[in-house]
């Protein structure tokens, strides 16, 4: 398989008539019943929906499974919206390879996309680290049988689209799994160190936001910097996990009383660079160590 998947990529590269082709062919069946099928899957890879998801998983999941979710979805699309502004690809509709399928809905739109940010795709790479991992984690064929078709028809709906290439989103789905894979191991076999390469992956992308400020850049940083702050903070709380189910429930409500305070705070930071990086930093903070102490003090 991976052979395979190897040899094709490699073909794309180098065959310049290769991916205009498929993304004609994408192009051609275009009509309305299909945006709405390849709208849906596209709404289910939005990196907002992805790590909603997985937030919501790491307040009902146990501590060790919930953070490794989290710590690979965060870490995926920090490193996805770096790569994004290094390369600086354009899209196929700003490059006129095909025509973008303009499409405006409260849950997707094909629009302000960043016409220059088009490898590697932060749909496929967001859904193939979430699903990778959590197939990892439970260890189901149907887990595995799940990422294959999702990422699957995620990467046909930007080709769809015109949003990406078929380099684009296979770059993107590798990448995701590589981070995935990665965390995994570290989970497994160097858990206590975790936190340190947690620490690390942040500190160097911190260190690229003077060369690529870009809002998407600062704010993904945000998160995995918050990620390298708080995470440990929780396990210095000592909070004891319940394994009955309506307590369980009940993070939920807790969870999004804690993130959604701070998001009401958060509206009133000035613009800015630092504003940007401080505001999504305690947001993470908010979700995570201000759920936990929430859960803790409530004693669910």
């Amino acid at each position: 398989m991976i052979p395979f998947y190897a040899t094709f990529f490699w073909k794309l590269c180098y065959n310049r008539d290769m991916e205009p082709a498929i993304l004609k062919f994408f192009e051609g069946i275009r009509c309305v019943p299909l945006d709405w099928i390849f709208g849906i899957f596209s709404f289910l890879g939005e990196g907002l929906t992805v790590g909603v998801i997985v937030l919501l998983l790491f307040w009902l999941l146990p501590r060790r499974t919930g953070e490794q979710l989290l710590v690979t979805a965060v870490s995926s699309a920090a490193v996805n919206a770096f790569l994004k502004n290094a390369i600086s690809r354009p899209r196929p509709y700003a490059a006129g390879v095909v025509s973008r399928r303009d499409v405006d809905t409260p849950l997707f739109s094909t629009r302000d996309l960043g016409d220059t940010l088009s490898c590697p795709s932060g749909h496929a790479q967001a859904t193939s680290s979430a699903l990778c991992a959590g197939a990892m984690l439970r260890k189901k064929i149907y887990g595995w049988v799940l990422f294959g078709v999702l990422i699957a028809l995620v990467c046909c709906s930007r080709m769809y689209f015109g949003v990406h290439y078929p380099t684009d989103v296979l770059l993107g789905t590798a990448l995701g799994v590589l981070i995935a894979v990665l965390w995994h191991l570290v989970y497994r076999y160097a858990y206590k160190a975790r936190y340190f390469c947690l620490m690390g992956l942040a500190a160097a992308l911190l260190l690229t936001l003077p060369f690529y400020p870009e809002h998407d850049h600062v704010q993904m940083t945000a998160l995995l910097s918050g990620a390298a702050f708080f995470l440990p903070l929780c396990s210095f709380l000592k909070y004891k996990e319940t394994d009955v189910l309506w307590k369980r429930l009940l993070h939920i409500p807790l969870g999004g009383l804690a993130a959604g305070a701070m998001f009401g705070v958060a509206l009133l930071f000035p613009e800015g660079l630092g504003f940007t990086l401080l505001k999504w930093f305690l947001l993470f903070g908010a979700g995570t160590f201000g759920a936990t102490a929430l859960f803790k003090l409530c004693r669910v």
